[in-house]
């Protein structure tokens, strides 16, 4: 950490900005005339995200070889332009740019499409409703380790999940609920199949993954689907510390195993009614709502974890 705040004390402002985006891009093509090429060397985004509908993975017979290449393609374009004096300040002179790293994210939950971005050469997870259903923290901490192992070889460094979110409420009639998409609806199961996940992608990447657990500060009793349109979810504070927070507190307590530590939460892009005191109140989505947000991460248990390095990344803004 101290490293990372030596490095950031002597960025450009244009730098320090770039750094906060991960950004998605199409295809695989990175070359200078390339969008993302443009975003990597002009901007200096932080990372980007993977995913099959932008088509950045090949077909069946090459997934696994392709995905390697482009990923490998980023990093050397990002080290290349770091290093070659290009770069330019806000002035228009020229400067060398910082290296950092990009992040390179995925979502891969199990249990292949729509949930997996690589349907071929990995290999197939069950989901998190089926490793829930087995009630042993150990299968999840073994889906975890190979999952890490296997994105890791990719060099893929951040991954999108588990979800922590506990279905409370099972809309099977209208098909709004959060499906196969949880450990279940236990949050003290949920906490602790989500820890030994955690713990398994740490452990079966040599931790050179950072995991960012999902979706904070909770979606499963919300009413809708937030893809669809902007969900809502009615509980006051004490009853989302009980049930909503509780998988989040057991993944963010600096008191645990560190394995078990998500270095990231991702913020969903939900309304939350009544948890601030006034029942008939509703935040904005809590990913806009600065003061609901500030609220939240006011509990001691998220201070302490953000204090320690935690970061938040939001739900996909696009």
């Amino acid at each position: 950490m101290e490293k990372a705040k030596t490095l950031l004390e002597t960025m450009s402002p244009e730098e320090k900005v770039g750094q906060l985006f991960l950004v998605t891009f199409q295809g695989t093509q990175t070359g200078e005339d390339s969008n993302i090429y443009k975003l990597i060397t002009e901007q200096h985004v932080g990372g980007v995200v993977l995913r099959a509908d932008n088509d950045n993975f090949a077909g069946a017979d090459e997934t696994v070889m392709a995905a390697h290449d482009t990923i490998m393609s980023l990093q050397q374009l990002n080290w290349q332009y770091a290093y070659s004096g290009k770069g330019q300040n806000a002035s228009g002179n020229q400067q060398a740019d910082h290296y950092v790293p990009l992040f390179v994210g995925i979502t891969q939950e199990g249990d292949l499409a729509p949930y997996d971005q690589i349907l071929n050469g990995l290999t197939i997870l069950p989901n998190e409703m089926a490793i829930g259903a087995t009630w042993d923290p150990q299968n999840a901490e073994t889906v975890g380790s190979i999952l890490g192992a296997e994105l890791k070889t990719l060099g893929i460094n951040l991954v999108f999940g588990p979800s922590l979110d506990v279905l409370d409420v099972v809309n099977t009639d209208v098909g709004e609920d959060l499906g196969v998409r949880s450990f279940g609806g236990d949050p003290y199961w949920v906490a602790e199949m989500g820890q030994a996940y955690i713990k398994g992608v740490h452990n079966g990447s040599n931790n050179k993954i950072a995991v960012i657990a999902k979706h904070f500060p909770g979606r499963g009793e919300s009413d809708r689907q937030p893809e669809d349109e902007v969900a809502t979810v009615r509980k006051s504070l004490e009853q989302l510390k009980q049930i909503e927070l509780a998988p989040f507190f057991a993944v963010t307590n600096q008191t645990n195993d560190p394995q078990e530590i998500a270095e990231g939460l991702l913020l969903s892009h939900i309304r939350y009614q009544g948890f601030q005191g006034n029942i008939r109140a509703t935040t904005r989505p809590v990913s806009f709502d600065a003061t609901a947000l500030n609220q939240l991460m006011g509990l001691a248990e998220f201070s302490n974890w953000q204090d320690s390095g935690g970061v938040l990344v939001s739900d996909d803004l696009g």
